[in-house]
């Protein structure tokens, strides 16, 4: 017969309980609180298996302690014998239901990167690479999504850089929004170029610096010795751009030309 003696009494074994359920109530309390930020360091699922040993212990305490409860447990595989006893089998138990009851969290996820821009609300061409180790890169399908397989979780909640190669969009880092398993890219047409060829007359060689730049542009463009040059610039044949021409830091021409040229700016020096 199994001995039903306590080494402390029924009294002592609440207080132990209480101790034990209080201690699970704050761990509980502490692991809700503090779930967002589990789940981006995507350690959530280790932290939850620790709050059952507190619940474990207290209910032990209290079913065999205070209750005088007894419970046997015996398994048998293959010659191996495993015989427990007493409270340890219902810390066991509870130990035990929390990993099967409850799924263990996914240590990955997937995620779904849409392109569309202002013109075009689905992009179904080209290719998504993510700002990650190793650059992992997936081709946008038809329906529109490029589909990353088994991302580290702790990447949820956080911004992930892409870069899209989409034919006739420019080609930059961007961080969109992560919306669960979506990244939501909107890109920005590839602003068409167009060279712009000409010279300047008459042409001073003996000035020691000249310089042509473009009004709202980054180009600019130095001349070689005849005076000849050329500007790669912003737009399409037809639009209207403003040509300014410094020589040794004055501005001696100023004034409109038609892309894509050639052009003849003619300088009167005084």
């Amino acid at each position: 017969m199994p001995n039903h003696d306590q080494p402390l009494s029924a009294k002592n074994y609440v207080f132990v309980a209480l101790v034990g359920l209080l201690f699970a109530i704050a761990f509980t309390a502490f692991y809700v609180y503090q779930v967002p930020k589990l789940i981006e360091r995507g350690v959530e699922g280790r932290i939850f298996y620790l709050l059952l040993i507190p619940w474990a212990l207290s209910c032990a305490a209290f079913l065999f302690g205070a209750m005088k409860s007894y419970a046997r447990f015996t398994y048998k595989h293959l010659g191996n014998f495993l015989e427990l006893g007493g409270p340890v089998v219902l810390f066991c138990l509870v130990l035990v239901g929390g990993f099967k009851l409850v799924p263990s969290a996914n240590e990955t996820f997937d995620l779904a990167v849409r392109a569309h821009s202002a013109e075009n609300p689905l992009i179904a061409t080209g290719q998504i690479t993510l700002d990650l180790p190793g650059l992992p890169h997936a081709t946008i399908g038809p329906d529109g999504e490029a589909n990353f397989k088994s991302l580290p979780r702790r990447l949820q909640g956080t911004s992930i850089r892409v870069l899209p190669h989409v034919d006739g969009y420019e080609e930059k880092w961007i961080t969109p929004k992560l919306q669960d398993n979506v990244l939501d890219v909107s890109l920005e047409r590839l602003r068409p170029k167009t060279i712009l060829s000409g010279s300047i007359v008459p042409f001073d060689r003996n000035t020691k610096t000249t310089k042509i730049v473009v009004d709202g542009q980054d180009s600019s463009a130095v001349p070689d010795d005849l005076g000849r040059f050329k500007l790669n610039l912003d737009g399409k044949p037809g639009d209207v751009v403003r040509l300014k021409i410094y020589e040794e830091g004055k501005l001696v021409y100023d004034n409109d030309q038609v892309l894509p040229g050639p052009v003849t700016l003619g300088i009167q020096r005084h």
